[in-house]
């Protein structure tokens, strides 16, 4: 009986190493696979740390760009200030040229010249009663007084733009 004890346990003992080696095998399998993911891991987080680096430095060419676009646009702000502040003194120089012009023109036109509508045998009504039809009656077209000549190209086309008009 001894030896049936002995036989049993010697069978006993065979299956525990026996699943001892199964259960080995299979964590040998895992760990292989863990290896393998680890090493995939790595591969990762390398490719992973180069793509942050490109990014880094794409963003920091983006801002570089971003700096000199705002350069670029500011300089052409200002250059549109500098246009508009010089577009307005021509404008305000023109209406004063204009303005003189017309002073000009209304000293160039005698009252004798304008052609009145009275009625032969009438009388010419006098100033103080006659009404006042200067705005109302077209003006002969008369020639740029000899005493302001026209300085510059503005004024010149001022001058003909005011001729075509009367």
């Amino acid at each position: 009986m001894a030896e049936w004890i002995r036989a049993a346990l010697d069978i006993v003992l065979i299956g525990l190493v026996a699943a001892g080696l199964v259960q080995a095998a299979r964590l040998m399998r895992h760990l292989s696979g863990l290896q393998q993911g680890r090493l995939d891991m790595e591969k990762f987080v390398r490719d992973f740390s180069a793509t942050v680096f490109r990014a880094e430095t794409g963003i920091k060419t983006l801002k570089q760009a971003a700096r000199d676009t705002g350069d670029d646009l500011e300089k052409l702000v200002d250059k549109a200030r500098n246009i508009r502040d010089e577009l307005q003194f021509l404008v305000e120089s023109a209406d004063q040229i204009a303005e003189r012009l017309s002073q000009s023109a209304s000293v160039a036109v005698k009252p004798e010249d304008r052609r009145t509508a009275t009625a032969p045998g009438q009388k010419t009504p006098s100033a103080a009663t006659a009404p006042v039809k200067a705005d109302l009656e077209p003006l002969d077209p008369a020639p740029a007084p000899a005493a302001v000549p026209p300085a510059s190209r503005a004024e010149k086309e001022l001058l003909q733009a005011l001729r075509k008009l009367s």
